[in-house]
């Protein structure tokens, strides 16, 4: 009883030990790890070469042998014979596969005069394909899976008739995605050798997210997210508009989805601009939104939790991208702006727009504001404050409080324009600074006026110089609020 009590716990022990063992051997550490997929990503790479020998184009060749019509002699100095390119094969791939791959194209290899022969030519690779990545995984203590990803990238054009005319246009068509196909590295008695193989070339136009788009048709509304992205990969102009305002209204809808198919860019071999500018899409089309759309861009975002380094590296290009649009928009706003300031030296700058506060600004401003007209019809009171050296005149919004500076006037040479014009200075002057400026002679007193009103972001904002006999005696800056001087 004893003795089979201890067999027993002799049993037990070594069970454990064994298990051990294995263990050690089936979970390796992160740079173990990392070691032998290095291993297996090599040991692909040499097997590709091998296989599309017999696959895609024959070993490099070197000067034609005339006996043997239609072939050449291998360049390679370390196979010289059949049998020895037989032998590489079965270095790589199991003895069943090396013997399979070697028959593909039977008579392909020769010796003859004690050289190796190959027949001359090969096929076309896939002209669909733009490349492949390579990814490989452990999956048991024998057995590696590496997974090839190929990528589509094709481009032509059609020309479309267009109804009613005799003419045509160009519209292109354009092939983008990808497939996969996964192979085994299996351990066997004569040690690591693929089992399985395919073509550098395989893929397959045929799988699910692979898509041709005729642009002259457009994409269906009912469109997956990622025959969306596909098809962002070749629009350009009036075809991108479109798609990438529905890109960022289904990330606000469905962010994490939207942000799973982007990361799928992340190994993807297309042109790092363009897939720049598409993963960060949904942050560029928010940025230019009103109020409520970036709002609800933002709160899009808070919900958006990533999966995985590919999911949050996309993320941080939407936000950056948005994030940065509207760092320069600020930037061109307050340039903008500053078009239209005075410098007052000792005092400050006045531009027009919202002021931070009440009068006088958080600034040391020696000046009584006088009320000029009465809140009325949903606008607020409007005020004016003279200073030494300039006039202010400003509103009051009646939503929220915000006083607004909507012009400003001087006749002091101390004071100047961004552009550093000042009252004194001459007309020729002015030019140079406001080439476009305007003569209007009814906007004067005395003398004439000359009016640079540059429209665009600014619109209603104009500076009018004050002028007698080609000098400059006053300086006005104002926004009209609902119209403009020159029409």
């Amino acid at each position: 009883m004893k003795k089979g009590l201890y067999i027993s716990l002799l049993c037990v022990l070594l069970s454990i030990l064994l298990t051990g063992c294995v263990r050690q051997t089936i979970d390796p550490s992160p740079q173990e790890l990392m070691g032998f997929r290095e291993d297996v990503l090599a040991a692909y790479d040499e097997a590709a070469r091998l296989y599309d020998w017999f696959d895609l184009a024959p070993v490099p060749l070197g000067e034609s042998v005339s006996v043997v019509e239609g072939r050449c002699w291998v360049l390679d100095i370390n196979i010289t014979s059949t049998k020895e390119l037989r032998s590489r094969l079965e270095e790589v791939f199991t003895s069943e596969l090396a013997e399979e791959i070697f028959n593909k194209v039977p008579d392909q290899y020769r010796d003859f005069d004690g050289k190796l022969c190959a027949i001359l030519g090969g096929r076309d690779t896939n002209i669909y394909l733009l490349d492949k990545t390579v990814q490989a995984e452990r999956i048991s203590e024998d057995r590696w899976a590496v997974t090839l990803t190929f990528w589509a990238d094709f481009e032509d054009s059609h020309m479309v008739p267009v109804p009613g005319t005799d003419f045509s246009e160009s519209y292109p068509i354009a092939t983008a995605g990808y497939s996969t196909t996964t192979i085994y590295y299996e351990r066997t008695p004569k040690g690591w050798r693929f089992t399985s193989f395919c073509p550098s070339d395989a893929l397959d136009l045929e799988a699910e997210t692979v898509y041709t788009f005729d642009y002259a048709q457009g994409l269906r509304e009912d469109s997956s997210d990622w025959e969306l992205i596909c098809y962002l990969l070749h629009a350009d102009g009036v075809f991108a508009e479109g798609a990438f305002y529905r890109l960022y209204q289904r990330f606000l809808e469905r962010p994490g989805d939207v942000l799973s198919s982007l990361a799928l860019l992340d190994t993807a071999p297309y042109e790092a601009s363009r897939l720049n500018s598409l993963i960060a899409g949904p942050g560029y089309e928010a940025a230019y939104e009103d109020e409520a759309g970036r709002l609800a861009f933002e709160e899009a975002v808070r919900r958006c939790v990533p999966a995985n380094e590919a999911e949050r590296a996309v993320l941080i290009k939407i936000q950056g991208a948005y994030d940065s649009v509207l760092r320069q928009e600020q930037a061109w706003t307050d340039l903008r702006n500053l078009r239209f300031s005075f410098t007052v030296p000792n005092t400050a700058v006045f531009t027009l727009g919202p002021q931070e506060g009440a009068f006088p600004w958080g600034l040391a401003l020696d000046a009584e504001p006088v009320l000029v007209f009465p809140a009325m019809d949903g606008f607020g009171p409007c005020y004016e404050a003279a200073l030494d050296a300039v006039t202010l005149e400003y509103t009051v919004n009646p939503d929220d409080g915000t006083e607004v500076l909507y012009k400003m006037t001087t006749s002091d040479p101390r004071v100047s324009t961004d552009s550093g014009i000042s009252v004194g200075d001459s007309l020729a002057r002015v030019r140079e600074q406001y080439p476009d400026i305007v003569p209007l002679d009814w906007y004067a007193e005395s003398g004439l006026a000359y009016v640079w009103e540059p429209g665009g972001d600014a619109y209603c904002k104009h500076i009018a110089f004050f002028t007698q006999d080609d000098i400059v005696t006053g300086i006005e800056i104002e926004n009209l609020m609902d119209g403009r001087l020159l029409e």
